[in-house]
């Protein structure tokens, strides 16, 4: 994944943009604090068992346990 933040000072906002995602932030502590954040979990060991249930489209069912970039 592809990550990076880019400052837009006519709109006075940050983007972290991750590959074709981006996510707005109000400032620029905001969103280098977002890609730490991001690159520790994407770095953090993970296990063979977690890995083999994920699913990049999960059902409706599953989208109810997800949370919002706000609440992780």
């Amino acid at each position: 994944m592809n990550i990076h933040v880019e400052y837009n000072t006519e709109q006075n906002r940050c983007w972290v943009r991750m590959d074709d995602w981006r996510v707005a932030f109000n400032t620029a502590a905001e969103a280098e604090q977002f890609v730490e954040r991001l690159n520790a979990r994407l770095n953090a060991p993970h296990s063979w068992g977690m890995l083999s249930d994920w699913s990049p489209r999960p059902g409706a069912k599953a989208r109810a346990n997800l949370r919002c970039a706000k609440e992780a």
